[in-house]
């Protein structure tokens, strides 16, 4: 079955195109959508989201565009809840554009996986808009330190500045701080940089499912029950009296298709990196930053 034998594998992107409809296989029929988020020349790039009453299923996808015609290869699950035996299917779509409707046929580009089989897919245009450059962020616009945060840990108030993204605010008070439950701590990866400072943002990865976590850096709390959106939560860490950090997504929920799942990525004058995270409510996803690491 189309997503039964099942083997398949955002960012938060602006969307510039969205075809929603139903994909179907013999007396099977699911919930399509097809989201845009990056075009550049010929070649499409965004996600897919499969769907019925029991089953769901977001991938990246890859495509060509070819006059009226559309080649798509999902490439990667990104989120699902199915939990049998089996693999979800990735699926190859060609499909034609006759004005605002998109229609053909899909088959499984899982080559090892014979049992996916194949079906049509018929998709209507719900939403199209130019790419919007993403605005350049500023360099300098450090909020006061509060006097119940950290020293070492530093928040970037965008406010005064109307061209970058305006992030949660970091809480203004933190003594006597909420307890949470001790968890199992799984740590992700250790990042390392020669800069004394990095921009982290944490986004919610893929669909926005009323994931909620509290940050939680060396043991401070410094976002506490924020829900993750396409928006990050933006924070700027600065090594003054310390130079390593355990950063620790803590989920006060599992959101509406578990389990609490997010992006986060590291940024400083020289490198970016990225990850993603995945918190229940028994474990903690973590990583370490490494500042002032001179080689």
């Amino acid at each position: 079955m189309l997503f039964l034998c099942f083997s398949i594998t955002t960012l938060g992107q602006t969307i510039l195109v969205t075809w929603t409809g139903t994909a179907k296989q013999d007396k099977t029929t699911y919930s399509y959508i097809v989201k845009i988020n990056n075009i550049t020349r010929d070649s499409i790039f965004g996600t897919t989201i499969s769907k019925s009453n029991e089953f769901y299923s977001e991938t990246k996808f890859k495509g060509i565009v070819k006059g009226n015609e559309y080649l798509i290869n999902e490439t990667e699950l990104l989120k699902t809840n199915y939990k049998g035996t089996g693999s979800v299917c990735l699926m190859k779509l060609n499909l034609k554009r006759k004005n605002d409707k998109l229609e053909g046929s899909f088959t499984s580009s899982n080559k090892e996986i014979k049992a996916c089989g194949s079906g049509t897919i018929s998709l209507s245009l719900v939403k199209e808009k130019q790419a919007i450059p993403a605005p350049k962020e500023a360099t300098k616009t450090v909020m006061p330190e509060q006097p119940s945060i950290k020293k070492e840990i530093e928040v970037i108030n965008p406010a005064e500045n109307k061209n970058i993204e305006q992030p949660v605010a970091a809480p203004t008070q933190i003594n006597n701080q909420r307890k949470v439950e001790k968890r199992e701590i799984d740590l992700l990866n250790t990042f390392r940089f020669a800069e004394d400072s990095v921009m982290i943002k944490i986004y919610d990865n893929g669909v926005i499912d009323g994931d909620v976590i509290s940050l939680i850096i060396n043991g401070t709390i410094i976002f506490d029950k924020v829900k993750l959106t396409a928006s990050p939560l933006n924070y700027a860490l600065k090594s003054i009296n310390n130079s390593q950090f355990q950063i620790e997504c803590y989920a006060d929920n599992l959101g509406e298709i578990p389990p609490n799942t997010g992006l986060i990525t590291i940024s400083s004058a020289t490198k970016s990196s990225e990850i993603l995270f995945s918190s229940d409510l028994k474990k903690s996803a973590a990583i370490k930053v490494v500042l002032n690491n001179y080689p």
